[in-house]
C-alpha cells in the first residue's frame, strides 16, 4: 500500500513538472513571437518615417524659387522704383546719373528725370523738360492715346523741323532712345541750326503715342540725355 502511494506521488510530481515545462516553453514561444512582431512594426515605422521625410525634402526642392526668378523680381522692382540710373552720351564720354520718377501735372504719364533737370507744364497737352544750367536747352513732351493718328503726328514732327526750309536727317540709330525697351515704331529726325540742333522723335509705348522735340546747343550737347529721359515715359 505504501509503495502504491509512493508511485502515485511520483507520477503526480512528474505530471506537474511536464505541465510546468510545457507552460514555460509556450510562454517563451509567445514572447519570441511578440518580440518579432514589435521589431517588424519598428522597422515598418522607420521606413514610413524615412519616406515621409524624403517626400518633404522633394516637395521643398520643387517649390523653392530658382535664382533666375529672384533676379527677375529684383529687375522689376528696380524698373518700377522711385529712382533709377540712366546712362547717356554727352560729348565724347558716356555719363551716368540718378533719375527720379516724376508725374506730369496735366497729362497721364510719368517720366524719370535726371538731377539738374526740371519738368513743368507749358500749355494744355504739352510739358517742357528743361536743363537747369540753360533753360534754352529743353525737350517738349506731348502724349496721345492709342487711337492717335501715328502717321499724321510723324508728318507734323518732320514738317515743324523743316518749316524754315531746312532738310532734316534720319538719326534714329544715333541715340540711346533707339535701344530702349518698350519703344515701337520709332522715328527720329534732326535739323542742324545756327544755334545747335533741333531733334524730333515719335514712337509708341505703353499704349501711348509720344512726340518729343528737343532744342539743344552745340556746346551743351544734352540731346541724348533728354531723349534717354523721354524713353522712360509711361502711364501713371
Amino acid at each position: 500500500m505504501k509503495r502504491k502511494l509512493k508511485y502515485a506521488s511520483l507520477s503526480a510530481a512528474a505530471v506537474l513538472m511536464l505541465a510546468a515545462c510545457g507552460t514555460t516553453e509556450e510562454e517563451a514561444e509567445n514572447n519570441d513571437t511578440q518580440m518579432e512582431q514589435e521589431e517588424t512594426t519598428d522597422q515598418n515605422q522607420g521606413s514610413d518615417d524615412a519616406e515621409t521625410e524624403t517626400g518633404k525634402e522633394e516637395t521643398t526642392d520643387e517649390n523653392a524659387p530658382d535664382e533666375g526668378d529672384d533676379q527677375d523680381i529684383t529687375d522689376q522692382e528696380e524698373e518700377s522704383g522711385s529712382e533709377r540710373e540712366l546712362t547717356y552720351q554727352s560729348g565724347d564720354s558716356q555719363q551716368t546719373g540718378q533719375a527720379k520718377l516724376t508725374e506730369s501735372d496735366e497729362m497721364d504719364y510719368s517720366i524719370y528725370v535726371l538731377d539738374g533737370y526740371q519738368l513743368t507744364s507749358e500749355e494744355p497737352n504739352k510739358d517742357v523738360l528743361y536743363w537747369n544750367e540753360d533753360e534754352q536747352v529743353f525737350m517738349r513732351i506731348e502724349t496721345f492715346g492709342s487711337d492717335a493718328d501715328y502717321a499724321m503726328l510723324t508728318e507734323q514732327m518732320i514738317g515743324s523741323l523743316e518749316y524754315d526750309g531746312g532738310k532734316s536727317a534720319d538719326v534714329s540709330g544715333e541715340y540711346s532712345l533707339a535701344e530702349s525697351s518698350g519703344i515701337e515704331d520709332l522715328v527720329i529726325r534732326q535739323l542742324e541750326t545756327e544755334e545747335g540742333f533741333t531733334t524730333g522723335a515719335v514712337f509708341i509705348k505703353d499704349g501711348m503715342t509720344v512726340r518729343l522735340t528737343v532744342f539743344d546747343k552745340t556746346e551743351a550737347d544734352q540731346t541724348d540725355a533728354l531723349l534717354s529721359m523721354g524713353a522712360t515715359i509711361g502711364k501713371k
